[in-house]
């Protein structure tokens, strides 16, 4: 049965990572985990998140039928409490995007049996981190002569040594505002003959000479303004470049700080968002597809990338388990429970995380280091397992990132004398308990928004049925090794200077 479970959950990391049709291998890079129970996904928490491009505002605000007299105000407190609705409802958008945010900042914590929660590190504060510590390295390269005699020429083609514009580009710029100021004429002429009936009638024929007017000032641009020797040495002087990695901490910087949007009571978080945007409604089918039996038991044969826990039936992700809750899965317990002509069918959806803060480029290039005693690799070392307990590697920065939430929907676990097993099986066990099959959640209770609800199956004679949204996995990119370089090859050690004698003394006597 554990063989099956296992072949369920690696069908489904092939179908939402995807195939290399040539090689039958998935895609480098990137890994699929399973969380070791679900977490429910209650719509109220995330419905209508706030936007700062306020996408949803026309929800936030009250909707009345302006027509009806009995909607009418009557006095100016009239208007409080729709103020107070929409203030209302600004503060609930605001929660929800809160809501979200915190549900895809968390870094991931994996156990040994490759199962992963999420830990108390944030995405965000490491990131924040990294810029704040980038350093680029300066080129210790110049120009060789050539290069330096061609953007010589260049320039002086536009200037002399004193800084004056040379006589071709003088010219040049003449005839550019010839031609421009005959484009306007013709672009004002046609704008007015919208306005006017008869103008338009013989537009075909009066706007000839306008057309005739610009072309004529290109021809003269072109064979008398210089065109080509000039345009050809700004070109040439502004594809003058400067190094990627410190062109790459500045906008990084940038972005993030550009990001930022204040929350009372929370502070300052960057902005980020889920694709499909609706990914929270289970009555929606945006990206949402279907597994069944029918892809289970297929034997198609594709091999797992190099970056992928592939392979091993070893991995357990909890199969039966009761007891705990779904935020304390430490506390559950395997349950043995033999399911033969096991069927399974749900619904899954991949939901990207969009985060625009965040210049992952910056990783992949190596001419910067982070300020302080950091090594190479200090932020990620570039394989797999980085989030793994261990006591031999280093913990890294930020070793992985993920990239979308895997959820699923209306989970149908059927099986041969389902129903008798089950209720015996719950005659052994507390109400309070959750029950789990692998990463997904099938019963127990969830505390959201300081509230507790229920997550609950029914049973019947088709098996067990879950009807909820629910996060079962990530899908992570690896970061690359980074930084590139040790910042000890480009800091030195402050150099300590001698105590003063009045130091001394006061030293000597508090000794």
């Amino acid at each position: 049965m554990g063989q099956d479970v296992f072949k369920i959950l690696k069908d489904l990391e092939m179908k939402i990572v995807g195939l290399d049709p040539t090689t039958n291998k998935m895609q480098e890079g990137y890994f699929v985990s399973y969380r070791t129970v679900g977490l429910p996904i209650v719509k109220d928490d995330y419905i209508f998140p706030w936007s700062p491009l306020g996408s949803n505002l026309e929800k936030d605000i009250p909707q009345t039928n302006a027509s009806d007299p009995a909607n009418a105000p009557k006095t100016g407190s009239g208007s409080l409490d729709t103020d107070k609705i929409f203030t209302a409802n600004i503060a609930k958008s605001q929660q929800s995007y809160l809501n979200t945010f915190m549900l895809t900042d968390d870094k991931l914590r994996m156990n040994n049996q490759y199962s992963v929660m999420p830990g108390a590190g944030k995405v965000s504060d490491a990131w924040w981190a990294i810029i704040t510590g980038a350093n680029g390295i300066p080129t210790e390269s110049v120009l060789n002569d050539s290069m330096k005699a061609a953007y010589d020429a260049a320039t002086s083609k536009l200037m002399d040594k004193d800084g004056n514009v040379t006589p071709h580009y003088q010219a040049y710029m003449q005839y550019e505002d010839t031609y421009k100021s005959k484009v306007k004429a013709w672009h004002r002429a046609y704008a007015n003959a919208m306005t006017d009936p008869m103008k338009m009638q013989n537009w075909p024929i009066d706007g000839v000479q306008y057309q005739d007017d610009a072309d004529e000032a290109m021809d003269r641009w072109v064979g008398l303004g210089f065109k080509q020797e000039i345009e050809t040495a700004i070109a040439t002087l502004a594809a003058q470049g400067i190094d990627p990695s410190i062109a790459l901490i500045s906008r990084a910087k940038k972005r993030y700080i550009n990001s930022l949007n204040e929350f009372t009571s929370v502070g300052e978080i960057p902005y980020t968002l889920m694709l499909p945007n609706t990914w929270y409604d289970k009555d929606s089918d945006d990206g949402w597809y279907q597994y069944s039996s029918q892809d289970f038991h297929t034997e198609a044969h594709y091999s797992s990338s190099s970056t992928s826990y592939g392979g091993s039936a070893n991995i357990n992700v909890g199969f039966w388990s009761v007891g705990g809750g779904f935020e304390h899965s430490e506390q559950q317990s395997s349950v043995a429970m033999q399911t033969d002509d096991l069927e399974i069918t749900f619904s899954y959806c991949a939901v990207d995380i969009k985060r625009p803060w965040l210049e992952a480029d910056l990783l992949n290039l190596q001419n910067w280091f982070l300020m302080g005693d950091y090594k190479k690799g200090c932020i990620s070392n570039g394989t797999m397992g980085q989030e793994l307990p261990s006591s031999s590697v280093p913990q890294t920065f930020l070793p992985s990132v993920v990239t979308s939430l895997i959820l699923i929907k209306d989970l149908r676990i059927k099986w041969k004398d389902a129903q008798l097993q089950w209720e015996q099986q719950c005659e052994s066990t507390t109400a309070s308990g959750s029950v789990g099959y692998g990463p997904f959640a099938l019963n127990g209770h969830y505390k959201h928004r300081d509230e507790q609800s229920d997550f609950t199956m029914d049973i019947d004679g088709e098996g067990l049925y879950v009807e909820g949204i629910q996060l079962i996995g990530y899908i992570s990119m690896i970061n690359p090794v980074s930084p590139g370089v040790d910042s000890s090859q480009y800091l030195q050690k402050v150099a300590q200077t001698p105590a003063t004698t009045a130091d001394q003394q006061a030293a000597t006597k508090a000794a």
